[in-house]
């Protein structure tokens, strides 16, 4: 099991080392080997340890690598937590992250610079698997920022172009706060608990300390400060949209499989701590809810294909959270995993028709192309009944999960929130699916029939992922017994709620509400786009610049501190700070010249400084 695991974990990094090392000499075919190879080898081994650690009934359990710090107040170790939640997130990771590679064979084809590009795309799989593998906060944190600089470095891929440039710094930088409030929270648990071990702070905390306890709610609150900044959160979720300047496999990759994640799972991982901070759970519900709504009400008025893509994920995320703050963790996670198949088949889906027409991403340039894009349109419209919540694709049965959680668990408005925003999700995903591949086309028809479908080696993961969007459900859904996902993620708490409504298929009038609003949105945009487009006109210039949220912080914030910036460098810097150092300088060289007339070089003139100084002396010795 050691070997099997470090196996598993290094490969990808192996693969990064190998590919930058000889970036600039490796053939495309070796390229293409290595990255993929590494990844699916990786995920075949972590398939091999899920099956031991099922059969044999293991238990949940560290395996240490290496000694890290042996300081006694400290003594962090290498060390990794094979339990149920990690080894899920494992094969999300590497099992989607194995299709988006094989599938950027194709996208990335025309590129020059490709060992770069795969060689990032294989740290960040590396950086996220440490990031779930990890059972201490510490090492954990380590991933949380090898996952931030593989973003950084994929979606400034194309640096040459001044947006992904931009856009790379703002993912960077935003995701720089909240960093800084899992630091502060880590710091804060080394203070209060003496360890950084996960498990241990769990244990402690709720023999240590009373629920609601101040110190906690604090600690809690760091952590999800965190989670907002990774998963893109209301206040910090204006990084990812931007963030589509990147590939279209890179934004596959952070919305599916990787860095926007995290923040969901550390919640569910530290979830006994927020068990015990009612507040914060309930502060995490609010958050949630609120993001899901104006994350859909941004998504509708988008005119770019791949930013309605970016804020329908910020508006799933919010439903985990959702889902988090009223304590059904397993829901969160359900959706998690139904949500990766689904956003990565959507992403790629929209990744065939963007590289086919060389880049285009607007969607006024786009109409009519269901011809052009035969499997393609068929693909991402299962996408798009399955993130609506069409039963029984795979995200309606963890959505629906999530809101019966919420109504159930008394938190009415909230549920009627997440049901807002369900209802948004189908329609602005069908609306922008017409726009895409019906109605008008807008391009010339000797361009538009030069477009053609995307080569195989791109259709080929995304029909994987299209039969995973249909069946992928029933990982959390059965009738009569158990789940499977439930009965192996029993640690991280399932509410009886939750149990029964897993276990059969019972019409609540609340699921009536999530199947209706799912075929009201779908039907209403279908009329809307099909029959009346052209008579629409622009989306509310509200929704399209997403409530003015940028403009807001570039007003309040970024132009007081460049301003500030300014005024630092040109009057603190040039007049205070260069001045003293001139004057400084000054002194120093008019006292060098007056030294300089000592040194004359006359045996009389030395002998006279010595006499005076001797008499100096003795004044001073007497008196």
């Amino acid at each position: 099991m050691h070997c099997a695991l470090c196996f598993s974990l290094f490969l990808p990094l192996a693969g990064f080392l190998i590919l930058m090392a000889f970036a600039d000499r490796i053939p495309r075919l070796p390229t293409y080997i290595i990255s993929c190879a590494t990844v699916c080898l990786s995920f075949i081994s972590f398939a091999a340890i899920l099956i031991i650690y099922t059969y044999t009934g293991m238990l949940p359990h560290s395996d240490t690598l290496y000694t890290w710090i042996p300081i006694e107040q400290l003594h962090t170790d290498i060390s990794l937590r094979i339990d149920p939640l990690s080894l899920l997130m494992a094969l999300i990771v590497t099992g989607i992250g194995f299709l988006i590679h094989v599938y950027s064979i194709g996208y990335i084809e025309h590129e020059e610079d490709f060992a770069r590009y795969f060689a990032c795309l294989n740290f960040f799989i590396f950086a996220m698997l440490l990031l779930v593998l990890a059972d201490n906060l510490l090492l954990l944190f380590v991933g949380w920022e090898g996952v931030g600089l593989a973003s950084y470095l994929l979606i400034g891929y194309w640096y040459f172009r001044p947006a992904a440039a931009r856009a790379a710094t703002k993912a960077f930088v935003v995701n720089r706060i909240g960093d800084f409030g899992l630091l502060l929270g880590l710091l804060l648990a080394f203070h209060l608990f003496g360890t950084t071990h996960i498990a241990t702070i769990s244990e402690m905390a709720s023999q240590q300390y009373d629920k609601g306890d101040t110190l906690l709610t604090i600690m809690t609150l760091l952590f999800f400060v965190g989670a907002i900044g990774k998963s893109a959160q209301l206040p910090l979720h204006v990084w990812l949209p931007d963030a589509m300047e990147g590939p279209t496999p890179v934004s596959a990759l952070i919305h599916a499989a990787t860095m926007v994640n995290a923040g969901v799972y550390l919640i569910v991982r530290l979830h006994p701590v927020f068990m015990m901070t009612p507040q914060t759970l309930q502060l995490v519900g609010v958050v949630g809810a609120a993001t899901a709504l104006y994350a859909a009400l941004s998504a509708v008025g988008q005119t770019d294909l791949k930013r309605v893509l970016a804020y329908s994920t910020v508006s799933q995320l919010g439903l985990m959270f959702l889902a988090c703050g009223s304590g059904a963790f397993y829901s969160a996670m359900f959706h998690l995993t139904t949500h990766a198949f689904v956003k990565a088949l959507l992403f790629l889906s929209a990744g065939n028709v963007v590289h086919m027409m060389q880049g285009t991403t607007e969607l006024n340039k786009m109409g009519g192309l269901s011809k052009n894009f035969p499997y393609t349109h068929w693909l991402f419209f299962i996408g798009v009944l399955a993130l609506s919540g069409v039963p029984p694709l795979a995200t309606f049965f963890s959505k629906d999960l999530i809101l019966e959680q919420e109504y159930l668990a008394g938190f009415e408005v909230l549920f009627y929130i997440g049901l807002a925003a369900s209802i948004l999700t189908a329609f602005y995903l069908t609306r922008v699916y017409c726009l895409t591949f019906f109605g008008t086309a807008k391009l010339p028809p000797q361009i538009l029939s030069q477009i053609k479908e995307a080569p195989r080696i791109m259709l080929l993961p995304v029909f994987i992922l299209g039969t995973l969007a249909i069946i992928g459900g029933f990982l959390g859904f059965t009738f009569g017994k158990t789940p499977l996902l439930e009965g192996f993620l029993k640690e991280v708490g399932v509410t009886l709620a939750e149990k029964k409504l897993s276990s059969g298929f019972i019409l609540t009038p609340e699921t009536w509400y999530a199947v209706g609003g799912a075929f009201f949105g779908i039907i209403t945009a279908g009329i809307l786009y099909l029959r009346f487009a052209d008579r629409l006109g622009a989306p509310l210039s509200i929704l399209k610049h997403s409530f003015y949220v940028d403009q807001l912080y570039e007003l309040i914030i970024v132009t007081p501190l460049k301003s500030l910036a300014r005024l630092i460098t040109n009057f603190f810097e040039m007049g205070i700070f260069d001045g003293c150092i001139r004057l400084v300088t000054a002194n120093v060289n008019r006292t060098a010249s007056l030294l300089i007339t000592m040194q004359s070089g006359q045996i009389r003139s030395y002998a006279a400084w010595i006499v005076i100084g001797v008499v100096v002396l003795m004044i001073y010795l007497v008196f």
